[in-house]
């Protein structure tokens, strides 16, 4: 069978999944987009701190204990926090293109109360990413696939992680991938965003922008008359476009963007005289890139809370699988799988990593809640967490899962205000 056949067979098998994300009925609104209402995010106080040390980074992997999480049955006997303390989570540093970094206090309008998240106690972990049993990532090597969406929505960042375009400026990542909770990491500060695009050849004599050269829409336009035309020349002309279309056009390759810059919530940084581990339900971050890509993009989401998730889907560039060439051509690593448990803030599960898909975005496929004269909406992939890794949990019985961070209507307002900048576009999703 070859590869576009097995393909195929992955997409219609992932779209037939599709069914077990939510609820058991696709007529049932709990299989659709619901609309919810956000609460309000203000900037209130913007201050300059002192330039980063970007600090070399560490080993991933660490002794058991070494680091000190509280996981989802710990987080259930926790009170909710209470509106100030989700005020100073909220608040954000931004660091820029230049090291620069400041500060910035938010407050909270229209807060829901009962959507409180647990706050955070220690329990022992350790991390590493990690395959569990027979390998169930699918490596999408055929540019057809790899460079459209939704796998072309996946990005590569200069420091080895993964992450998701969700706007045309706008990356989502792991905060880990460049903040260890302390300080920024050496990797960041020239950080850059890998795009896997088509590399197509140039070919002599024609210019490299514009439409007045041979491989121009000119050039394209001249050629399509000539052969309507007819003459002499008709058959020469006609033989020199086959022999090109024969030609291999097709490879792709990473074009890189800078990072203008970076932005990371204040529950993930630690004080400076504080002995605690940073907390993780709030490992994410976002980079605005220097200019806008020509890419689409995935919305961002939050999944509907009145029936617990059951599948969940991301891309990414593991290493062990995007790399194999060794010569630093891409591959994006495709996996889905069920969600084993879940808390307001995380996401536990079983799908198949490794060091480089970390900061992938997480995203389920629904139907949108509106449709045309009376029918069903169209589907549509929005994401809805970022994957973080591998953790040893110990709540109560000692269980190992990968996790993901789960985007909360709280943390989509502030991810949409960093986007966006405008609250009256982060009002309602």
């Amino acid at each position: 069978m070859d590869l576009s056949h097995t393909l195929c067979l992955l997409l219609c098998a992932a779209a037939l999944t599709v069914s077990g994300v939510l609820g058991k009925d696709e007529n049932n609104m709990e299989y659709v987009w619901t609309k919810q209402s956000l609460p309000v995010l203000l900037d209130a106080h913007t201050q300059l701190l002192n330039t980063p040390m970007f600090r070399d980074q560490e080993e991933d992997e660490e002794g058991p204990g070494s680091k000190r999480f509280c996981g989802i049955e710990c987080q259930s006997t926790l009170p909710p926090m209470d509106r100030s303390e989700q005020e100073r989570i909220l608040g954000y540093e931004t660091m820029y293109e230049n090291g620069t970094r400041t500060h910035t206090d938010i407050t909270l309008q229209g807060l829901n109360k009962s959507a409180g998240v647990a706050a955070n106690a220690p329990k022992n972990t350790r991390r590493k990413r990690q395959v569990y049993g027979a390998d169930g990532r699918f490596v999408i090597s055929d540019s057809q696939f790899s460079t459209n969406y939704p796998f072309s929505s996946a990005v590569r960042l200069s420091t080895g992680c993964s992450g998701v375009l969700v706007s045309p400026k706008h990356v989502l990542t792991a905060a880990h991938c460049i903040h260890d909770g302390k300080d920024y990491l050496e990797g960041s500060r020239k950080l850059k965003v890998g795009v896997l695009q088509i590399k197509t050849k140039r070919r002599g004599g024609g210019r490299k922008r514009g439409g007045r050269g041979r491989g121009g829409r000119r050039g394209q336009l001249e050629e399509k008359e000539m052969s309507e035309r007819g003459g002499d020349g008709d058959k020469k002309k006609k033989a020199n476009r086959i022999r090109r279309s024969a030609e291999p056009r097709k490879q792709p390759v990473f074009r890189w963007a800078r990072v203008k810059q970076t932005r990371i919530p204040q529950g993930w940084i630690l004080p400076q005289s504080s002995a605690k581990s940073v907390s993780p339900d709030y490992n994410y971050a976002l980079l605005e890139l220097k200019r806008p890509l020509m890419q689409r993009y995935m919305e961002l989401g939050v999944a509907p809370s009145s029936t617990p998730l059951a599948r969940i889907h991301f891309s990414g560039y593991d290493a062990d699988k995007s790399l194999l060439d060794g010569r630093g051509d891409g591959k994006v690593v495709y996996r889905f799988c069920s969600v084993s448990k879940e808390s307001n803030d995380l996401m536990y599960q079983h799908c198949d990593a490794q060091a480089g898909a970390t900061g992938a975005g997480v995203y389920i496929r629904l139907r949108q809640q509106d449709g045309d004269a009376g029918k069903k909406g169209k589907w549509q992939r929005r994401v809805i967490g970022v994957f973080t890794g591998h953790q040893w949990m110990e709540d109560g019985d000692q269980t190992d899962f990968n996790v993901a961070v789960r985007i909360t209507p709280t943390k989509y307002a502030q991810i949409c205000h960093w986007i966006h900048g405008d609250p009256s576009l982060c009002k309602e999703i």
